[in-house]
Formats: C-alpha cells, structure tokens, sequence
C-alpha cells in the first residue's frame, strides 16, 4: 500500500507533531499570563532601539560609540527631568485653574436649573453621601500609591533592559541566535538586523509626526490665546507616537480646555486641531514615510484594535512596532523562506 508507514516512524512523526503543538499551547499560555511583562521588554528594545539611532549620528562625527551612547542617555536623562519638573509644576497650576473655572460652570448651571423650575437642591443634602468616608480614602490613597510605584519600578526596569541591551547588543543577538541550529543562524542573524533597521526606521517616522505635531500645535494655540497652550501641544506630540488613534484622542484634551474658556474658544481650538491633523495627514505623514517605514493603515489600524483588546492600553500603545517587527519575520521567514517569495504586483498598480 503506498500509504504504508512503519510504525516507528509513524510514532516519532505523532509525537514530534504532538510535541511542537504542545510548545505553542504552552508559549501561547505563557504569553498571555504574562504579557505586561513581554510588552515591557519589548519597550526595553524599543528604547534601545532609540538610543541606537540617537548615537549613530555622534558615532559618524568621530565620538566612539560607547562615548555616543553615553552623552544621549546623559542628554535624554537632563532634558525628561528638566521637561518633567517645569510640566509637573504648571500641570499643577493648570490644573487649578481648570477646577476653578468648571466650578464657576456648575454653579451657573444649576443657577439656570433652578431659574427653570427644576428640582436642583441646595446641594448639602447630598454632600456626606457624595463623600467617601475616611477609610475609604485611606484604602485608595494606599493603592494609589502603591500603583504609582509600581509604575516607577515599571519604568525603571524598561530603562535598565534598554541601557543593557544598547551597550552590548552583539551579547543579546549571539545569545539568541545561538538558538538555533547552524544552518539557520546566518539567516535568522540576517533577519534580526532587518527587524532591527524597520523598528529604527519605524521610531524616525513617528519622531518627525511627533514634532510636526507638537510645534505646529504649539504655535497654533499661542496664536488663538489658548490657556495651556505648551502642555496642550506637548500632549499632542506624545499622543502622536500611537499611530490613527492617538491624533483623535490628543484632539479631546485641547476641545476641552477651550470649552473651559467659552465655546468660541473650544471652536477656535477645534479649528486648529483640524489644521493640525491636515498638515500632518498631507504633508508630515507622506515625506516621513518615504523616506522611512511605512505600515499599511488598515493593518496599522487593525493590529491596535486586537492588541488593545487582548491586552489593554498598552497593548494598542506598542501595537504599531510590534507589527513593524513581526512583518519582518514573516516576510523574511515565512513568506520569502518557506512560500518562495510574494506575490507579484500587477503593473497597473494595487
């Protein structure tokens, strides 16, 4: 019978297969139970990544790379610690100020309630059951402080993994090619600088939308007399780093605080936002990503929607590079190693 297989080999082939599906199951398990923490080296990586790309202009001046690196962490450290001491401090102020004028609002509001008959209250009534009670407070300032620590810790750790991995990164990559077997080696080594290059590549793009965002923003805001206008563009700017969504949701902080000051002005700072995200959409986005990486924006988009879902805010945060990377395996690995390439593009296009 031509479909006769020795039962020796049938067996080892089952317990081969059996074995690799039990592999998967069980780093699909392990993936999931910890998944914050998979994200937060893949963050290390990322970081790396931009200390990398920071230094290899210095390292093309003459500096040696150690000495490169060294002055960006330095320089990088200075300015987060100067940006965070002068933000934190208006923030505080801004802040203030906001929960002043919202309270002018809601006093107005129920001084137009009461005008039109509704039952309003004197608000006291409820006042003590609005309150939490003292133990209350104490359990939550308690958590809070406890989450706000572990979010240093978190953000600690992502600098360590990224200071190590950008001082010695032939120690990690030989470490993980060593993996696999020789003849593999030379391809998987080839294919990590690829990742490697697109995740850099990735980082340049978001940083030329990031500051387009950010200055065009600020200069926008100041224009109209926007309170807040730096914090406001400079959360712009960070927002910009998550690609489709991001923009959209960096739009509802300034609509906000104009909305604080009047509804003209909340229609002035939806005016600029749309100018803004016009600019960027049209002329930043285009020129970042000829000269950079570009990822189609349904899968951009697509590739949030799931990792948002399965894995929260930092999962839609960390979608886009993650992508950026895995296309690089696949592409190299699978498609081009294992199916013999891509399809060919028709010649009219699409």
């Amino acid at each position: 019978m031509p479909f006769d297989v020795p039962t020796s080999t049938l067996a080892a082939r089952t317990t081969l297969v059996a074995g690799i599906v039990l592999a998967m199951a069980v780093g699909i398990f392990l993936f999931w139970t910890a998944a914050s923490s998979f994200f937060l080296i893949f963050g290390g990586l990322l970081l790396a990544s931009i200390f990398d790309a920071l230094s290899r202009p210095l390292q093309r001046l003459g500096l040696p790379r150690w000495a490169a690196l060294l002055l960006v962490i330095l320089v990088l450290a200075v300015l987060l610690a100067g940006g965070t001491a002068y933000g934190g401090m208006a923030l505080v102020q801004e802040v203030r100020d906001l929960s002043g004028q919202i309270g002018g609002q809601v006093e107005r509001l129920r001084g137009w309630a009461a005008d039109a008959g509704l039952p309003v209250g004197d608000g006291q009534m409820q006042l003590d059951q609005l309150l939490p009670g003292s133990g209350r407070v104490v359990s939550r300032a308690s958590e809070a402080g406890l989450a706000f620590l572990g979010g240093l810790g978190n953000v600690a750790v992502l600098i360590f993994i990224a200071v190590f991995v950008a001082w010695q990164p032939g120690l990690y990559k030989r470490g993980l090619v060593s993996l696999f077997p020789k003849a593999k080696r030379p391809r998987i080594a080839e294919t990590l600088d690829d990742a490697h290059r697109r995740l850099i590549l990735w980082v340049a793009g978001a940083a030329i939308s990031m500051l387009t965002i950010f200055l065009v923003s600020l200069l926008g805001l100041w224009l109209i007399g926007m309170p807040g206008a730096f914090l406001l563009a400079l959360q712009a700017g960070l927002l910009a780093f998550i690609p489709t969504i991001g923009p959209v949701v960096a739009g509802v902080p300034i609509i906000l605080a104009g909305l604080a000051q009047s509804p003209t002005m909340a229609l002035w700072g939806l005016g600029v936002y749309l100018l803004i995200q016009g600019i960027e959409s049209n002329v930043t986005a285009p020129i970042a990503q000829r000269w950079t990486s570009a990822l189609p924006p349904a899968l951009t988009l697509g590739a949030q929607l799931v990792f948002g879902a399965l894995f929260g805010l930092v999962g839609v945060i960390l979608a886009v590079p993650a992508l950026a990377v895995i296309m690089v395996f696949v592409e190299e690995l699978y498609v081009k190693d294992t199916l013999g390439g891509p399809v060919p593009a028709p010649s009219g296009g699409d």
